[in-house]
């Protein structure tokens, strides 16, 4: 009789415990798909960014190490576009092709805005994230903006134009409980590199 009475008064902490396990379980699944989706949020605007960053530098031989100039060109700058037209036979040149008119080049001024995120861009893209172009620069979630950086290196006697724009996983994972989590939040997510002549991303590209 009193092993009956001891089952009967474990079995509300048994079911207490099981809540706890599989609530626990079912805590990290939900922590692992937002943490998920916040990081291909950040990775997908940071190449967004890069594009801006290579295009900026195209116009103006360098990177650029402020978002408020950087914006500016997006928002009020052109850039210079050749359209080709006509095909340079083997046996030519170009120039000896436009003399005699096989092929023409002209020349134009287009908006940065209107032009940068193009439908060719879009198609490589994660289009799951819209380009929010008033908020480009921002943290999703944080709401503060990435770090950015720009300067010159010298690499074997060169000197390379370098830049990084990156977040730390504490801001990336802003809102989640991401303590004793896998991620270590002081680490980098970051496009560029203030060391290296590098474009890629670290999140493994």
């Amino acid at each position: 009789m009193k092993e009956k009475y001891i089952k009967i008064l474990l079995w509300p902490l048994i079911l207490f415990l099981s809540y706890l396990v599989i609530n626990s379980i079912n805590s990290e699944i939900t922590f692992q798909k937002e943490a998920k989706i916040r990081i291909d949020q950040n990775v997908q605007k940071l190449k967004d960014l890069r594009l801006l960053q290579v295009t900026y530098k195209k116009a103006n031989n360098e990177f650029c190490d402020n978002f408020d100039t950087l914006l500016n060109f997006y928002f009020n700058d052109s850039l210079f576009i050749v359209k080709a037209e006509g095909e340079t036979p083997d046996s030519l040149n170009d120039k000896q092709a436009l003399e005699m008119g096989i092929i023409s080049r002209d020349t134009s001024y287009a908006a940065v805005r209107k032009t940068l995120f193009n439908d060719v861009y879009k198609k490589t893209r994660n289009n799951t994230f819209p380009i929010d172009e008033n908020n480009m620069t921002k943290i999703p979630f944080a709401d503060i903006d990435y770090n950015i950086e720009a300067g010159v290196i010298n690499k074997g006697n060169v000197n390379v134009q370098v830049f990084e724009i990156s977040a730390t996983y504490k801001n990336v994972l802003f809102g989640l409980n991401a303590k004793n989590k896998k991620y270590d939040l002081e680490k980098l997510l970051k496009v560029g590199s203030m060391n290296e002549a590098s474009l890629n991303g670290n999140w493994g590209e």
